[in-house]
């Protein structure tokens, strides 16, 4: 019943429209990875609120407004038809790991901002990408690591959401990049 009561909050809610972005970009067809970028921002900033409706989901809210951020700036770059600078790869990378540790100076340190950190720097593989078969796979392995965080937060709205995020990619996968190598 609690799990119910998880699905059906203000951050089930907010999650789930997340999510309805996040399968959409799962589910893209083709190389243009503008649309893709478009929907994940949109994505990353509904459950990165959502996260922060939840009790230990700091590090999950963190990680998933940076995440947005990243995405819109790779987007812009994307438009232009540019690579991304190295600088600015580490320039996430550092991001990630230096905001999500900032709770754990103040409250104690708590061993899921390691699991956060670690799925925020698979998230930057994941939409560095330039072709969405790659997208899928990041996804997968991001995802993986996004649910193992939400159980262990007790993030059951947003772990919902990765589960079928989660499933979609795997979906993508079989339909469009198992295809594409025959």
């Amino acid at each position: 019943m609690q799990i119910l009561s998880y699905i059906f909050s203000p951050a089930g809610i907010l999650s789930y429209a997340g999510l309805a972005a996040m399968l959409i970009a799962s589910l893209v067809k083709g190389k243009n990875m503008k649309t893709i970028l478009l929907l994940v921002f949109t994505g990353s900033m509904l459950v990165a609120t959502s996260y922060l409706i939840t009790p230990d989901g700091i590090n999950g809210a963190i990680s998933c407004y940076i995440g947005a951020a990243q995405t819109i700036i790779n987007y812009f770059f994307d438009r232009k038809k540019k690579p991304l600078p190295k600088w600015l790869i580490a320039t996430y990378a550092i991001a990630f790991v230096v905001l999500n540790l900032i709770p754990s100076f103040i409250t104690g340190f708590n061993w899921l901002c390691l699991l956060a950190i670690a799925a925020s720097l698979t998230f930057i593989l994941c939409i560095g990408q330039k072709v969405g078969s790659k997208y899928r796979f990041w996804t997968l392995v991001n995802m993986c690591l996004w649910c193992l965080y939400d159980v262990l937060s007790g993030s059951f709205s947003v772990l919902f959401t990765h589960g079928i995020q989660l499933v979609f990619a795997v979906i993508g996968m079989l339909i469009y990049d198992r295809n594409n190598k025959k």
